[in-house]
């Protein structure tokens, strides 16, 4: 049931979560030095613990919370600090969280891998993170991260332990490992895609095995121990469909039956209850805590469970009382602020919607329709009637720029959720909560701000866009909100000066992707490249034109992958030195926090990769350098203010090109973007289209996009992550609900408001005013029939997996026993659904081709229902064959089908034709065979009636072949002409290689023989 892509690599998804504790005899001291294979002296006992003569030991670094003082870089500081905060002598000191990292890395890639993780789940939210990583030489890398139990909070630790980053625990079992064991997992596929990197993670077994490392050659260690005692529990668990509930609603709000299917078979292969498999996996889906939801939109039945359809209905309880409350209506001073702002009338009616409407608001603005201009009228007005308004945003970045475009004090999500749940602030009635860039803050996130600011009676007002990059964890709630709730939209985009240029980017809004690739393709914008170095050069020789120090900053490079991006800044420094915009003579710097170097000049453009208010900068700022040495250097962020960086800042990138998620929320004249490889879809292409204001240049590889149409294929794909709540209103058209389930009361709930109301300011309260806005109301019906299409497209395929297996499982027992397939009993019914399925493709591929060319499916998935299609064409041409009489049909001997028939690949079609009709299996082939020749024949004859040149070749070939010696080298050469002169016609040459590709070929290598023979003399 579990397969991967041919020519992926599979990466594991290990991770091991062990607690120091005092009631151990465990030290903190002792766990880093170990660790690190340094020495470090403990002041709690006295003793050093000195563990440098390890070899094993590849990388070590500290990485610290932005407020954090540097002296905790110092790991002998850092770990004494930890071991003073705790008092008790069954203190909890420490955790080791036991990464294992792709082997198919380099060490500079598991470095940035592994220091990335540690940065988002660890010191972003305030704990410093000690790592270290080993690499015994037994193709068993793995790092190990030392985290505190506690938060550091500028120069000592909180006096509360971090609890509220501790995973749920099941019932019965811990599973904390297997918590980070998917994060991890999830964690290194993006790292992968982003590097476009051929690597992929599966999901993990329920409950994870030990890392051995380098001991695992001993039988008797106490890993192996530990992982006889996991397959114990796995054993005694296994029949436990709760344990597989528990464990795919930790990673999916919604669920498909192949996602079950693979968690449950990996635990299956570790226990002797393997015959069990598909048993286990029919009662989790009948399970009561399981809720069916229907197809998907690729006709996938999708489930999600009970407990996680509630808390996703608590936050739509939070959503509706804040619909239903106006507790923050201001009147007062209105047409003046618009009036002072000069405010266009979209923007004055989305200032009316916002001020005078409920207690939560919702801004659809598309790239450059100017939301931040509008936001700061809005601040100034509440803030005259003495509210207080709070921005934040998912990157620093963007909060950062929130607050020096709006005035609105602004932070990061996490540091916003963080002093809201540790008590350190807290909101009240007074507060106007503004998100910036919601449609990109994940589900867990956003219900907890809704929450807040409901219980505080407070005001939200969301912003962003739910078509531009999604969140990276789970769900896109901010959808499913604007949907519900009504918004406003502001539509009319004022960042692209050219009005082709704008309705390009309202077209992108929509997802017509093939309408902006065709302005700009007319603009001859778009251009395609023979090879991967061949592309980049081309965009960087235009990037380089006319540049000057101003320039530079208005004209960035996208790509997708970091690994494309990485090259594009290379290129374009060199460039940038070579037009004498930074000095030839660098200083050292550190890059990725200390994995790696590069050399920094004065001019030179850098990003910020790390928050850090102290010095300034946040994650994402770009800047030039005006002047460097080796301890420090200066420079001038795009945003204004002069910056002064030392050298242990260890977060710096050059800042020639991005890749598009860095780019979000971005303004600049010119913007060159490549597309680098086809992990893009349309939420990307949306994003990296819709930056610039005067031009726009798109570069592709024609080794990865051969023409526009494989261009617009890939950036209109989608990646859409479900909710629950989506359910009844974006998937509307699925069946299978129960009318007095929870669910169903759902639906019957938004049934009874299913009224369309839409006033002046286009601001939408349901579904059906929310497909108007889209502009899809008139493809309902068409998405009722995509669906069903979906459905059997999903069966289809699921199918022909199946058949794969069984064949697989005949041709071993045929070989077994020295045996064709074809004699096994089993063949039969299996070449009956075979044939079955290929007919379904048929249906398929003749009536609705179109639809399943556009559901984005990956391409190998057309072509194998195309080839299924053919199969079952060859059948029905067989059996006509068989069904003819010696004076056949001469439509039938017209079909040119006939000539696609193999006689070897199609041998069971003709054996089970054969005995259908009574018919000799060998008299059989010679029919067709008769057939395809007489075909050959009368294809021949009409192709020398249409083109003259064709018998004329015909006749003196003929001739020629009876001449000798002068005589018959002048017949070649005008044989060699006729060739020529055929070679050169398109339409003839096209239908040669479909009806006589022999022919056709030998008649190319003639043509070539003849250009090389004359260009020799």
């Amino acid at each position: 049931m579990d397969h991967k892509p041919d020519g992926v690599s599979v990466a594991i998804a290990f991770a091991h979560v062990s607690i120091h504790t005092r009631a151990k005899g465990h030290s903190a001291i002792a766990a880093s030095a170990y660790r690190s294979g340094s020495t470090l002296y403990d002041a709690r006992t006295g003793i050093t613990h000195d563990y440098s003569n390890r070899h094993d030991v590849a990388f070590s670094t500290v990485l610290l919370p932005p407020d954090a003082i540097s002296e905790f870089t110092n790991r002998e500081f850092l770990w004494n600090k930890v071991e003073q905060a705790e008092n008790r002598r069954d203190a909890q000191l420490c955790k080791d969280v036991v990464l294992a990292l792709p082997k198919e890395l380099n060490l500079p890639l598991q470095i940035e891998l592994t220091k990335q993780f540690a940065q988002t789940y660890f010191v972003d939210n305030g704990l410093p993170a000690d790592i270290a990583i080993h690499d015994h030489g037994d193709g068993n890398p793995h790092a190990h991260i030392l985290i505190s139990t506690r938060r550091l909070e500028k120069d000592r630790f909180s006096k509360y332990k971090a609890r509220d980053l501790n995973p749920a625990f099941a019932k019965r079992f811990i599973v904390e490992k297997d918590y980070w064991g998917e994060l991890w997992r999830e964690y290194q596929n993006n790292f992968f895609r982003e590097h476009g990197l051929e690597l992929s993670v599966d999901l993990n077994h329920v409950i994870s095995e030990r890392h051995t490392g380098r001991i695992s050659h001993h039988h008797d260690n106490y890993l192996h121990e530990e992982n006889r005692l996991i397959n114990d529990v796995r054993a005694d668990i296994v029949l436990n469909p709760e344990t597989f509930i528990q464990r795919i609603a930790e990673t999916h709000s919604v669920f498909s039956r192949r996602d079950i299917e693979r968690l449950v078979f990996k635990t299956f292969q570790k226990t002797h209850h393997s015959t069990n498999y598909l048993q286990v996996v029919a009662q989790i889906l009948e399970h009561q805590e399981v809720i069916k939801l229907g197809g998907n939109d690729q006709g996938i039945e999708s489930y999600t469970t009970r407990k996680q359809y509630i808390e996703e209905g608590k936050l739509l309880e939070h959503v509706e009382r804040l619909s239903v409350r106006k507790n923050h209506v201001l009147q007062q001073n209105l047409a003046k602020v618009i009036k002072q702002y000069q405010l266009n009338e979209e923007q004055a009616q989305a200032m009316q919607f916002i001020i005078q409407g409920k207690d939560i608001s919702v801004l659809i603005g598309r790239p450059g329709v100017g939301k931040s201009y509008l936001l700061k009228p809005l601040k100034e007005l509440y803030e005259e009637q003495g509210h207080m308004v709070l921005g934040a945003s998912l990157s620093g970045k963007v909060a950062k720029m929130l607050q020096s475009e709006t005035g609105i004090q602004a932070s990061t999500i996490a540091s916003l959720t963080y002093r809201l749940k540790t008590g350190k602030m807290s909101l009240t009635k007074w507060h106007v909560l503004v998100i910036d860039e919601a449609g990109m803050v994940d589900f867990n996130n956003l219900s907890f701000l809704l929450k807040a600011v409901d219980e505080a009676g407070a005001k939200i007002v969301l912003v962003g866009d739910p078509d531009q990059l999604k969140p990276i964890h789970k769900g896109e709630i901010f959808r499913g909100i604007a949907a519900r709730t009504g918004y406003i939209e502001l539509g009319n985009i004022r960042r692209q000066r050219d009005e082709g240029d704008r309705m390009a980017s309202l077209a992108l809004a929509r997802g017509e992707i093939k309408e902006a690739i065709n302005h700009y393709a007319q603009r001859e914008a778009i251009h395609f490249f023979d090879g991967k170095n061949e592309t980049t050069d081309a965009l960087v020789d235009m990037w380089q034109k006319n540049l000057t120090a101003e320039s530079i900053k208005q004209h960035v490079m996208l790509a997708f992958s970091c690994s494309a991006v990485d090259e594009l800044n290379i290129k374009g420094r060199l460039a940038a030195i070579k037009n004498g915009l930074v000095n030839q003579d660098g200083f050292d710097y550190f890059s990725q926090n200390g994995a790696s170097s590069l050399s920094l000049a004065k001019g030179e453009r850098i990003l910020f990769r790390q928050n850090n208010k102290p010095l300034g900068v946040h994650n994402g700022d770009l800047a030039t350098i005006t002047d460097i040495n080796a301890n420090t250097l200066t420079a001038i962020l795009d945003s204004g203010e002069q910056v002064i960086i030392p050298q242990n800042y260890k977060w710096i990138d050059y800042g020639y090109a991005l890749t598009v998620h860095k780019s979000q929320g971005m303004t600049v004249e010119q913007a060159s973007v490549l597309i680098d490889n086809t992990y893009w879809d349309k939420h990307l292409a949306f994003v990296a289209m819709t930056r610039h204001k005067e031009k726009l240049q798109i570069y592709a590889n024609t080794q990865i996009h051969s023409d526009l149409d494989a261009l617009v294929h890939t950036l209109s794909r989608s990646t859409t992550k479900d909710n629950v709540i989506d359910w009844p209103l974006d998937f509307a058209l699925r069946a299978g609900f129960d009318s007095d389930s929870l669910v169903g009361k759902a639906i019957n709930y938004i049934a009874r408001t299913a009224t369309t109301i839409k006033d002046k300011w286009s601001y939408i309260v349901n579904y059906e005013a929310y497909l108007y806005a889209q502009g899809v109301k008139k493809q309902l019906q068409e998405q009722q029939i995509a669906r069903s299409v979906a459905r059997s497209v999903a069966n289809l395929m699921d199918e022909s997996q199946d058949l794969k297996q069984q064949f697989k499982l005949l041709e071993k027992e045929a070989k077994q026993k020295n045996i064709s397939p074809y004699h096994l009993p089993e063949f039969g019914k299996l070449y009956t659904r075979s044939l079955e399925r290929d007919k379904q493709a048929s249906a398929l591929v003749s009536t609705q081709l179109e639809s399943i060319e556009k559901m984005a499916l990956p391409s190998t998935f057309i072509e194998k229902i195309k080839s299924y299609a053919d199969r079952y064409n060859r059948y029905q041409m067989i059996e006509a064959i068989a069904k003819s009489s010696s004076s056949e049909d001469y439509e039938l001997l017209l079909n040119s089908n006939r000539l696609k028939i193999d006689l070897s690949k199609d041998y069971p079609h003709i054996v089970n034709i054969a005995s259908q009709y009574h018919i000799p299996v060998d008299l059989l082939r010679e029919k067709i065979q008769t057939f395809q020749q007489q075909y050959r024949k009368q294809a021949w004859n009409n192709l020398c009636k249409e083109y003259p040149v064709l018998a004329e070749y015909e006749k003196i070939t003929e001739q020629s072949s009876k001449m000798h010696g002068f005589c018959k080298e002048q017949y070649q050469k005008v044989i060699q002409n006729l060739v020529v002169r055929i070679t050169n016609d398109a339409s003839l040459l096209t239908k040669l290689n479909h009806d006589h590709p022999k022919i056709a070929n030998k008649l190319l290598v003639q043509a070539q023989s003849h250009s090389a023979h004359e260009q020799s003399h």
